[in-house]
């Protein structure tokens, strides 16, 4: 009670203190247009644009202090827009629209201010439902600079204690950099360079691997080790590996601007502000994809691939290809540039050597896909179709079909070409089982997708013998009988299964193939809001479950539609 008191303390105090006035659009950078939104000095633990694994980053994530349950206040004058709640993604979040044309997004959440939380945990059990994603009017829930509206956490994808914030621009909806809103981030150190590359260009980055230029710091820059690089290729571009630092954190981060100059002119140059989550995705084409899959190594593209429709690139007129007509020597400069305005430089001469150059073919049984174009592939026992986004550079796509390896295997292995190639959009794929028509099998039979180590299970649709589906990543494709329901176990449950008002019931449920598909709990014909965070499942009680012996009845599915059902006995106190 006394901490239901103290909390209502809290929301009553910040509610009515607000700033009540209303934001007019501020021009980027100014100081005084947001609030923060933790009352703690801003750490980072991750910025804007930083390269994740198939998008960028699209916020900051502020340090807490390693803790959960610290206070966050809304930056500015608007209302509640939207409330999310999902299993991974940002877990509880919270999106307001402001006056002034902005809507911020704060995610990993543990709890909302009172009267949020009990509005959407009446949505929840109305619903029957833990996820939500839902709008609201702008007269519901109205907020003023500096309230409180929730307690920080670790829910969703999050790896730790961290809040995430996101800023969108409510005209185009694009992601904007938090940190040109003016927040007060101390930060007097340039990015730091560890790696410089270089591409022929005769041919598909995916074809011939990057060719390391040693480098070195001296006297404030980066120099290259040789004084000429002599390159075997007439054309060719660049690639840096490079993070940035701030004051007071141990993180690395994302660079927020990169400029290429060739002979003193512009050449080329990328600005990470504003772009849209559909177009993250593009992540994959800024990258060399395949060091990324191979090595882990962050080699940024200072081109822009055939394929790359991302909205970040100069108008400086060229694709960052350098062409070399002669065997002069050239200048290069690269400025690499954080958000706020520490720059590192680095300075090499190249120089076109014939003399040195590869000439490379492509295999005689691939198959060209090229990008902006449809690619329709066509095997014994698969077919597939690739949209004209789906490619960044031209790939000589290899199919290959395999015999099976494996009892509960109903179809060949379908070898797509290889995991260290991207691909940007879904991708239709069919392919023949070796399933009799009428045989009731097909009823428990998945598609699964083994790309990078990581393996993707999707239940397609029928197509008389042909069984069609959507992935968005290339590798090994096969169609597997599942008939192995998942399973369920209890997690810290006490030996007499007395339970208190303080204690949560936590619920662990696995599969065979990944992970399940559906989870309902409820005790005498009662949903219970059970909460999802990786595999567990865990319900806190909240005055819907009476005290006295309960009978809690789980059911949990899978892909292939496999049911597993346990009772379990507990008494509420």
């Amino acid at each position: 009670m006394k901490t239901t008191a103290f909390l209502a303390t809290i929301f009553f105090c910040i509610f009515f203190t607000g700033n009540a006035n209303a934001q007019s659009k501020s021009p980027l950078r100014s100081h005084d247009y947001f609030g923060s939104p933790l009352n703690i000095p801003l750490q980072l633990a991750a910025n804007f644009g930083e390269i994740r694994t198939d998008h960028f980053h699209m916020g900051l994530d502020i340090r807490t202090q390693n803790k959960e349950n610290l206070p966050v206040f809304t930056v500015a004058d608007g209302y509640i827009s939207r409330i999310k709640i999902e299993k991974y993604g940002y877990g509880k979040a919270i999106y307001i629209t402001h006056t002034s044309g902005y809507t911020t997004l704060y995610g990993h959440l543990n709890t909302f201010y009172p009267q949020l939380e009990e509005y959407v945990k009446l949505k929840q059990y109305a619903d029957e439902s833990w996820e939500q994603d839902f709008y609201l009017s702008a007269n519901k829930f109205v907020v003023r600079k500096g309230q409180f509206i929730a307690f920080s956490g670790s829910t969703g994808a999050s790896q730790g204690p961290h809040l995430h914030f996101e800023v969108y621009d409510n005209e185009t909806g694009n992601n904007l950099n938090p940190e040109l809103f003016g927040f007060y981030i101390p930060d007097d150190i340039a990015p730091k360079v560890f790696g410089l590359y270089w591409y022929s260009r005769q041919y598909s980055t995916y074809t011939l691997p990057a060719n390391q230029i040693p480098i070195r710091y001296k006297n404030n820059e980066y120099t290259s080790v040789k004084k000429i690089i002599e390159v075997g290729s007439p054309l060719i571009s660049f690639g840096i590996q490079a993070e940035d630092k701030n004051n007071g954190s141990p993180f690395l981060f994302g660079i927020y601007q990169a400029e290429l100059w060739l002979d003193d002119s512009l050449l080329h140059a990328f600005t990470l502000n504003n772009f849209s989550y559909e177009d993250s995705r593009y992540v994959n084409a800024c990258i060399d994809y395949t060091k990324w899959i191979t090595t882990r190594k962050r080699i940024q593209h200072l081109s822009t691939l055939p394929g790359n429709h991302l909205p970040i690139f100069s108008e400086a007129g060229s694709n960052g290809i350098i062409t070399l007509n002669d065997t002069s020597t050239h200048n290069i400069k690269i400025l690499i540039s954080d958000v706020s305005g520490n720059t590192s430089v680095i300075h090499f001469n190249i120089k076109y050597n014939a003399a040195l150059q590869k000439n490379f073919t492509y295999p005689s049984n691939s198959i060209l896909c090229v990008p902006n174009k449809i690619n329709q592939l066509t095997g014994s026992k698969s077919k597939v179709k690739f949209s004209e986004l789906a490619f960044y550079d031209t790939v000589p796509f290899m199919l290959t079909e395999l015999p099976g390896t494996e009892s509960n295997q109903v179809s060949p292995f379908i070898n797509l070409h290889n995991a260290s190639v991207p691909v940007h959009d879904d991708y239709d794929i069919l392919i023949k089982t070796t399933l009799p028509a009428n045989n009731p099998l097909r009823d428990k039979t998945v598609m699964q997708l083994s790309s990078d180590n990581r393996k993707y299970i999707m239940k397609g649709e029928w197509e008389g013998d042909w069984m069609q589906g959507n992935f968005n990543k290339l590798g090994k494709i096969r169609l597997l009988v599942d008939t192995i329901p998942p399973a369920i176990t209890i997690i810290r449950w006490p030996k007499d299964s007395v339970f208190y008002e303080t204690q949560n019931l936590i619920i662990k449920c696995t599969d065979n193939l990944e992970k399940i598909d559906s989870f309902r709990g409820e005790a005498e014909g009662q949903w219970l809001l059970f909460s999802k965070k990786g595999d567990y499942f865990i319900y806190k009680f909240d005055g819907l479950c009476p005290g006295g012996k309960h009978e809690l009845n789980i059911t949990v599915t899978d892909a292939a539609g496999n049911k597993t059902t346990k009772i379990f006995s507990f008494v509420k106190q």
